[in-house]
């Protein structure tokens, strides 16, 4: 559905997208909203609005508004089931008289967590009247946009169609995985899309250049246990909590020789880190993922790992990582201990 709609470039006036896998939700709307605001050349016409801050009277105010210079507007209301909308007379005959006559300009897509309605878009077709049960039961206003508007369902996935979207997401991504790289995922990271999204971000981060993945990278990432990886050190330094820092890395480089990889991870998170200082300020996310390199549903975290290492020690770790790259590669000091003193200097409150 969500293909066609953009390869034919005909949106429909009133989309809603919902579903156990927000992670999907949340993509398909991002590729709609995209796809929908590239037809617009001003940029004028393009709304993202957070349900909590609005109300529904509110969005269907701006939809029946024209665009301006351009042939359509776009609204995405992200977490629509936070939107104010009163059951009243008023506002059931707006939305009511909105979706009877839609704005033929306007394109409105609603994302929403809806739990009480999972698996409606399979009691459609299996059971009409249980499903219209369901419908009705649901929190105003979406049985009414689930009975006149276009919408779109997307259930849990199960465990094989989980290992699936990993292979397909890592081939979008231009990096070939093994074949056993999808049940190590999900043996180590459960069925969320979310949590396998992220994994893959740092395996694709990991390998750099690279385009085929080996087996070894997958665990060096991963670890044999979710507590020993380079991205788990990354956390423990980045909380200042040296203890947890050296049992891990002690931990990696016991299993197998990992200082190049830790030195050139930790080398650019606290590059990142450098250029997060001066953008604390900066109001556009999207903008500070960009130039930070760091994804926007970490930002927050990497914020408070600035604050609890602060500007001087994150600069200072910079130079510690530059060092211990040219002794591992210059010198014959066990490996193990570099990265330890690594872990020391860089935590050093002095």
């Amino acid at each position: 559905m969500i293909n066609d709609i953009i390869s034919s470039k005909k949106f429909p006036p009133v989309l809603l997208l919902f579903g156990a896998e927000d992670f999907l939700v949340e993509l398909d709307a991002k590729k709609l909203y995209d796809a929908a605001c590239a037809l617009d050349a001003t940029g004028m016409n393009c709304d993202v609005l957070d349900g909590e801050q609005t109300s529904l009277d509110s969005v269907l105010s701006i939809a029946r508004s024209y665009p301006m210079m351009s042939e359509q507007r776009v609204i995405w209301v992200r977490r629509a089931d936070k939107m104010s909308a009163s059951k009243g007379k008023k506002s059931s005959d707006n939305l009511a008289q909105y979706l009877a006559a839609p704005n033929t300009t306007t394109f409105l897509l609603f994302t929403a967590s809806l739990p009480s309605a999972n698996g409606i878009g399979s009691r459609v077709t299996r059971n009409a009247a249980a499903a219209a049960k369901k419908i009705n039961a649901l929190k105003y206003p979406f049985p009414l946009l689930l009975q006149k508007a276009s919408w779109s369902e997307y259930p849990q996935l199960k465990e094989q169609q989980a290992m699936q979207w990993v292979s397909r997401r890592a081939a979008d991504s231009k990096i070939a995985l093994p074949a056993t790289a999808p049940e190590i995922f999900i043996s180590r990271c459960g069925n969320s899309l979310r949590d396998l999204s992220m994994e893959l971000e740092k395996l694709k981060l990991y390998v750099g250049d690279r385009t085929e993945v080996t087996e070894k990278d997958v665990f060096d990432v991963i670890g044999s246990s979710r507590e020993f990886n380079v991205f788990e050190l990354q956390r423990a330094i980045g909380r200042a909590d040296a203890a947890a820092a050296m049992k891990i890395a002690t931990a990696m480089m016991t299993a197998d020789s990992q200082e190049l990889p830790i030195i050139a991870m930790l080398s650019r998170f606290f590059l990142q880190l450098y250029k997060l200082i001066d953008m604390r300020l900066v109001p556009d996310q999207a903008m500070v993922s960009e130039q930070t390199g760091i994804p926007t549903w970490t930002l927050g975290e990497h914020f408070d790992y600035l604050d609890r290492l602060g500007p001087i020690r994150v600069e200072r770790a910079i130079h510690v990582l530059r060092e211990a790259e040219r002794t591992v590669k210059s010198t014959s000091t066990p490996p193990l201990l570099i990265v330890q003193m690594l872990i020391s200097r860089i935590l050093d409150s002095k």
